[in-house]
């Protein structure tokens, strides 16, 4: 992956970062937060980014991507939410690549498996430790466990619902050069 290329997909990772930040202060519902509908996005881009490159060229993206998007997360959120996330995040996509690319070693031809499976692994403990360093001693356990719940399933079906764009912006594509070589 070239400089130029890092750079492009490290902007739009923070400015994920950012909004989900600000939007994940913003309930839907007792369970619910905007975050959970913007932050899966940038688990969508981190699998397309480790079809196409090597896990070292995405780790970078995602490296740069915390670097930008730290400033903004201050400014956009609570610092402790903002702290939370940039930890969680670089957690969970370091998580969600190590499997992808694992599961793209072990079984090429499921391409929907290292999709899904990888998201929603990592989500699941990106939600966990999330809301709870981000909420902790501000409201009660049973608050906060809800949040969880109700954020991750509504990534799992984001996941789920997100698997034909992987498809179209990650497989297709490689397909196609395959079939005119």
């Amino acid at each position: 992956m070239n400089n130029k290329s890092v750079w492009l997909f490290a902007i739009i990772f923070a400015a994920l970062i950012t909004i989900a930040n600000y939007t994940v202060q913003i309930p839907i519902n007792d369970w619910l937060t905007y975050g959970a509908v913007i932050y899966p996005f940038t688990f969508l881009l981190t699998d397309i980014l480790s079809e196409k490159y090597g896990k070292h060229d995405v780790q970078k993206v995602v490296k740069y991507g915390v670097v930008l998007a730290i400033i903004p997360s201050a400014f956009a959120a609570d610092l402790r939410i903002a702290c939370a996330s940039i930890l969680t995040f670089i957690i969970s996509q370091n998580i969600d690549i190590h499997i992808f690319h694992r599961l793209k070693e072990k079984y090429k031809a499921l391409w929907w498996l290292r999709n899904n499976c990888s998201t929603m692994v990592s989500q699941l403990l990106d939600t966990a430790i999330f809301f709870t360093l981000a909420f902790a001693f501000t409201m009660p356990a049973i608050n906060i466990a809800k949040l969880i719940i109700g954020d991750y399933t509504i990534k799992v079906c984001i996941a789920i619902l997100d698997t034909p764009f992987f498809y179209a912006f990650a497989i297709y594509p490689l397909k196609s050069i395959k079939a005119k070589i």
